[in-house]
Parts: structure tokens; C-alpha cells; sequence
């Protein structure tokens, strides 16, 4: 199976996992792409080979030996909310299951804070500007070995402009919105729905079954 149709497979798994599983197949599957994708040495391209029980691949060439470790990609993920907190802002991808609303996401760039990337993804992605930037919790995910930071934000601008293309639809729902039952939102396994739970009800907190 290759790489697109394995994560096709995983992916609406992943977030039904219990914690200590979702952390095992973030685990596996980040090791696996990343053997994957470092069969040969980046300085002289000589073959690599596994040390340290598989978790460091070092160069076979004598007078080289550059060792390579796994990748972690640092991506963000935030609830944007008005002023008031009454509306959140959610958008949808077109591969999304239909009606299916998520917080905005995006990868942190080199040289960038994270609360940078914050700012810098939710107005590439819709145009609203955010500031009150503030970590709420993470989580492992493995598509394709990334670590997402989830944040809250808080908007400074309303006015929604798709931008990049990343996304097919955004727009900002009230808590009645969500009470009926529109729009579809993530499993409860995913972080975005830790985050949009948090809201919902109001809490400082994250909800008590996270």
C-alpha cells in the first residue's frame, strides 16, 4: 500500500484512537516515512544504515557517518473567535466528508514563533487578522509526522477572503449554530475538537475528558 492510500486508510482512524494508541501510530507512522525517505545519506549520498535500535540512520561511508534522525514537523492549529466570543471561525477543505467544519491549521515556516504562524496562517487561509494569541494543548499527528499546536486567538478583523485556496469554505458560527447541529464537526478524538468543545461550553479550561 503506498503512502497516499496508507494515510487514506488511517486518517478517519486516527482521531477515534484512545491517547496512549494515537500515540503509537503518530510513533510508527512518522518512523516508517521517515526510513521511508532517508535511504541514502544527504551529505554524500552513500546508503544509510539503522542505529540505535532503528532510531538513528548513519551514513555507511567511512569518513562520513552523518547521522540523520526522525523529523517532527511543528504545525499549528487555532479556534479564532470575535471579540465577544460568540462566533468561532471554522473552514472546510473540499476532501473533507460533507458539511464538515474545522478550526484553521497550518505549518510553522523556519524562523518563525509560533504565534507568528498563527497570525501569519488564519489571514493566508480567510483573511481575518488575530491577535491574543495563547496555547491551549497539543497533540501528535501522523499525516505525515507532524506535531499540532492548538492555540486560541482572538479576532481582530471579520471580514472572510479565501486567499491561498487551502481552503473551499470559511465562515463564522454561533454557539446555536453548533447546538443544531450545524456544522458537521471533527471527531472528538482530534484536537481541532477539543478546541471547538472548549468554546462551546464556555470553559477555560479544555473539556474534562481530554
Amino acid at each position: 500500500m503506498g503512502n497516499l492510500s496508507l494515510d487514506a486508510a488511517l486518517r478517519p482512524l486516527a482521531p477515534l484512537l484512545p491517547p496512549d494508541s494515537a500515540s503509537l501510530l503518530a510513533y510508527a507512522r512518522a518512523l516508517a516515512l521517515w526510513k521511508g525517505r532517508h535511504r541514502h545519506c544527504g551529505v554524500c549520498g552513500a546508503e544509510n544504515r539503522p542505529a540505535r535500535a532503528g532510531h538513528v540512520l548513519r551514513c555507511s561511508r567511512a569518513g562520513c557517518g552523518t547521522e540523520a534522525f526522525p523529523r517532527l514537523d511543528p504545525a499549528i492549529i487555532v479556534l479564532v473567535t470575535d471579540a465577544g466570543g460568540e462566533r468561532a471561525l471554522l473552514g472546510r477543505q473540499a476532501s473533507w466528508p460533507l458539511d464538515r467544519y474545522s478550526t484553521i491549521a497550518g505549518f510553522v515556516e523556519p524562523g518563525e514563533s509560533l504565534e507568528d504562524a498563527v497570525v501569519r496562517e488564519v489571514e493566508e487561509e480567510t483573511g481575518v487578522q488575530v491577535g491574543d494569541v495563547e496555547y491551549v494543548a497539543s497533540q501528535p499527528w501522523p499525516f505525515p509526522s507532524s506535531l499540532m499546536l492548538g492555540f486560541r486567538a482572538v479576532a481582530r478583523t471579520d471580514a472572510i477572503t479565501l486567499r491561498d485556496g487551502e481552503l473551499e469554505d470559511a465562515r463564522w458560527f454561533t454557539r446555536a449554530d453548533i447546538a443544531a447541529g450545524h456544522p458537521a464537526l471533527p471527531p472528538p478524538g482530534a484536537i481541532s475538537a477539543l478546541l471547538i468543545d472548549a468554546w462551546f461550553s464556555g470553559a477555560v479550561e479544555p473539556p474534562r475528558r481530554w
